[in-house]
C-alpha cells in the first residue's frame, strides 16, 4: 500500500473553478487595482503635484485692473482744464442677491424689518442710489441670459459707493473706473477736447479712451497712462484671503500738460466771441489772445461743445477754428505786404500816393470798397484808410517773389509746432504759379488763405520789435510724480528790423482812430494798433465766393506792445465790415486783458503821421470816418 499523501485540490469535473481559484483572482485583481493606484497617487503627489496646484490655484486667484490716471491738463497758473476722478459701477450678482435676507447661515437673525430677495434688497438700496424701486428690482432678479451679473448704477462717486457698501447687501460690488471732467465746460473744450466713450481695443482685450479733438486727442499717447494689475487668492464667497499668494503690478498714471494759456482770458474771449457770433447770425468766430512772444493765452472759438454733454453734438463744435480753419484774411494781410515795401526801401511812412479809386492791372478792374475821387495818401494813410488800389500802387514796386519771401517769412504757408489735430498750413501759391490777377489780389489779401493764429503771428512779430517766435502752447509737462520738464522755447528769426516794426505800430494806429476804419477798437488811456479786415469769403460747400470774412487784428500798448488779439467772424450776416462786427470783440477781450495782468496804461503820445500829401487834409476825408474801406473788390 502507498503511503499515505496529502490531499490536492483538483478541478470539478464539471470544468467550474473552484473557490480557491476565484479567490486567487480576486487577490490579483485587487493586488493590480493598489498598484495602478498607488503609482498614480505617486504620479499626483509627485511628478504632477506642482500642475495640480498651479491649477488649483489658478482657479482660486481672481485678477482686477488698476487703472492709471489720464495725465491733467492746466493753464499757465495751475487751474485745472481737464482731470480724471474715481467713479464707481456698481455691480450685482442676482443669484446670491436672491438669497437676501432669507437664509443667514452665520448665526445671525432673520431681520424682520426689511423684505427678502430681490424685492427687499432693492427696498434697501433704492433710495440711497436715487433709482427707482421696481426698476431696480428688476435689474437685482435672476435674468436666464446673466444669472450672475448686472449693472445697477454706472459712475457713481466714492462717496456714494461706501454708502451702498454700508448697507451691507452679499452680492453687490463694485467696480473703479476714471470719469474725465472739464471744470471750464465749453470754454475751453475746442482747445482741450473732449474723451468720447470708450473704445474695446481687440488685440489689447481692454476698453480705451477715445479722444474727441484737442489736446486730448494731439497728446493722447502722452497723457495716457499704463494700467496696472493686482492678482490675488479668493475663497468660495470670492472675498480675498488675507494671508495668500497675491501679486501686484503697479499703475503708471499718464503725464500731466502745463499750457501758456491763462483761463480766465480764455474764458473771456470764448463768451465774447460766442456772443458775436449770435448777434451777427455768422456761421463761426474766432479769438486769439497771444502775447509778443507768440505765447498762446487763450485760443476761443465759437460754437463749441458742452463737455458734459456729448449724446448731441456736430463735428463743428469739436474744430478749434483758430488753427483748423483756413480763410482768405483780406486788408490785415496788407501789413506785410507795406512791411515788405518799407524793409526793402521802396517807400516811408510818409511817402506820397495818388490814389484812385479804379486801377487796371492784368484783365482785371481793382477798386477800393466805397467809391471816392482821386486821393493824395501817404503810405501811411493808404493804410488807414485800407485802400487797395493804393496797396497795389505800394506793393508793385517790389518783385512777386520777394513779396512771397516776406509772406513766407512771416509765417504764412507753414503750419506751426503745435501740432494740433486738424491744423491748417493755408495756402501760399508761388509766384510761378500765379494767375494774371493774383500777382495784385494777394498784396491785399485775396488769393491765399491763412488761419487765426497765423494772421494774428504778424502783428505779434511787429510786436516783438520784427523777430517772429514759433507760436507756442505746451510750456511744459509733469510726470506723476510732480517732475516738471520746461518745453524748449519756441525757434526765433528776425523778419524785418526793429525801424520797421515801429513804423508799422505808429502806422497802425492810426487805423485805430476817427481817419482810420476802426474807430470802434479804441481803448482809452491806451495806444491801439491794428488793421481790419473784409474779405470775400470762399465757401467750399457751395464751392465759390459766397459771404465775407470780417476780422480785426490788434496790439496794445502800441508804445509798448504787450499783447495781440485777433478777433475772426466767418460768413456774419447783419454787420460783414471788420471795423464795426469785430473791432467791439476786440475792444472788449483787449481791454479785459489788459487790466486782467495789469498792463500799465500808454505812456507816450499818438504817433499822428501825416495821412495825406500836398497840402489837402480835405482829401483823406473824401469817405466817411470810420468807413470801411478794406473790402477787396475786383471787377
Amino acid at each position: 500500500m502507498s503511503p499515505l499523501r496529502r490531499n490536492r485540490p483538483h478541478a470539478r469535473d464539471d470544468g467550474a473553478p473552484t473557490a480557491d481559484m476565484r479567490m486567487r483572482v480576486y487577490s490579483v485583481g485587487v493586488l493590480l487595482g493598489l498598484t495602478v493606484l498607488g503609482g498614480r497617487l505617486v504620479q499626483l503627489q509627485g511628478a504632477d503635484a506642482g500642475a495640480l496646484a498651479e491649477r488649483a490655484l489658478r482657479q482660486r486667484t481672481s485678477e482686477t485692473k488698476l487703472y492709471a490716471k489720464r495725465g491733467d491738463v492746466v493753464d499757465a497758473k495751475g487751474v485745472v482744464l481737464a482731470t480724471s476722478v474715481e467713479r464707481r459701477d456698481v455691480i450685482a450678482d442676482p443669484q446670491t442677491v436672491q438669497a437676501y435676507n432669507t437664509r443667514p447661515g452665520d448665526g445671525s437673525k432673520y431681520q424682520e424689518e426689511h423684505g427678502q430677495g430681490p424685492a427687499g434688497a432693492a427696498a434697501r438700496l433704492a433710495p440711497v442710489l436715487g433709482i427707482d424701486e421696481a426698476t431696480l428690482t428688476d435689474k437685482l432678479t435672476v435674468k436666464a441670459t446673466s444669472p450672475r451679473y448686472a449693472v445697477v448704477a454706472v459712475g457713481i462717486t466714492p462717496e456714494l459707493w461706501q454708502q451702498v457698501a454700508d448697507v451691507g447687501i452679499s452680492g453687490i460690488t463694485s467696480k473703479r473706473q476714471t470719469q474725465r471732467i472739464y471744470p471750464t465746460g465749453s470754454a475751453s473744450s475746442t482747445l482741450v477736447g473732449v474723451l468720447g466713450t470708450p473704445v474695446y481695443d481687440e488685440e489689447a482685450k481692454a476698453y480705451h479712451d477715445y479722444p474727441l479733438g484737442g489736446l486730448e486727442s494731439a497728446e493722447d499717447d502722452l497723457l495716457t497712462g499704463t494700467d496696472g494689475s493686482m492678482k490675488y487668492e479668493r475663497s468660495l464667497g470670492g472675498q480675498e484671503i488675507p494671508l495668500g499668494d497675491s501679486e501686484m503690478v503697479e499703475p503708471v498714471d499718464g503725464t500731466s500738460l502745463h499750457l501758456t494759456i491763462d483761463s480766465d482770458l480764455q474764458w473771456k474771449a470764448q463768451s465774447a466771441i460766442a456772443a458775436k457770433v449770435a448777434e451777427t447770425g455768422a456761421k463761426s468766430g474766432t479769438v486769439v489772445i497771444m502775447d509778443r512772444r507768440q505765447r498762446l493765452l487763450a485760443l476761443a472759438s465759437a460754437p463749441s461743445i458742452d463737455p458734459t454733454n456729448l449724446t448731441d453734438f456736430t463735428n463743428d463744435q469739436l474744430l478749434n477754428t483758430a488753427l483748423t480753419e483756413a480763410f482768405e484774411p483780406g486788408s490785415t494781410a496788407k501789413v506785410v505786404t507795406l512791411a515788405a515795401v518799407l524793409e526793402e526801401g521802396k517807400a516811408t511812412a510818409s511817402s506820397p500816393f495818388t490814389v484812385p479809386y479804379a486801377l487796371q492791372r492784368s484783365d482785371k478792374l481793382f477798386h477800393d470798397s466805397h467809391e471816392h475821387p482821386e486821393e493824395k495818401l501817404t503810405l501811411a494813410g493808404i493804410l488807414a484808410q485800407s485802400s487797395n488800389t493804393g496797396t497795389i500802387l505800394a506793393g508793385e514796386q517790389l518783385d512777386a517773389r520777394t513779396l512771397y519771401d516776406y509772406q513766407r517769412a512771416f509765417g504764412f504757408g507753414s503750419r506751426t509746432t503745435l501740432s494740433f489735430p486738424g491744423e491748417t498750413a493755408g495756402i501760399v501759391a508761388k509766384p510761378e504759379d500765379y494767375s494774371g490777377t493774383q500777382r495784385y489780389t494777394v498784396m491785399f489779401g485775396q488769393g491765399l488763405s491763412v488761419n487765426a493764429v497765423q494772421a494774428a503771428s504778424v502783428f505779434a512779430t511787429i510786436a516783438n520789435d520784427g523777430v517772429r517766435v514759433e507760436p507756442t502752447l505746451i510750456a511744459g509737462t509733469s510726470d506723476p510724480n510732480g517732475n516738471r520738464t520746461t518745453a524748449p522755447a519756441g525757434d526765433s528769426a528776425r523778419v524785418v528790423s526793429s525801424e520797421t516794426a515801429k513804423t508799422l505800430r505808429d502806422m497802425m494806429q492810426a487805423v485805430v482812430s476817427e481817419e482810420g476804419t476802426a474807430a470802434a477798437a479804441e481803448i482809452p488811456g491806451y495806444l491801439v494798433a491794428g488793421k481790419t479786415g473784409t474779405a470775400e469769403r470762399y465757401d467750399e460747400d457751395l464751392g465759390r465766393y459766397s459771404g465775407y470774412t470780417a476780422s480785426f487784428i490788434g496790439l496794445a500798448p502800441a508804445d509798448d506792445p504787450e499783447l495781440v488779439v485777433a478777433v475772426i467772424l466767418q460768413d456774419p450776416r447783419t454787420n460783414y465790415y471788420g471795423g464795426s462786427a469785430a473791432g467791439p470783440v476786440f475792444k472788449e477781450v483787449m481791454t479785459y486783458a489788459l487790466a486782467q495782468r495789469g498792463v500799465a496804461p500808454s505812456a507816450e503820445p499818438p504817433a499822428n503821421l501825416p495821412l495825406t500829401w500836398g497840402g489837402e487834409a480835405e482829401a483823406g476825408a473824401a469817405r466817411a470816418p470810420g468807413a470801411a474801406g478794406d473790402a477787396a473788390g475786383a471787377q
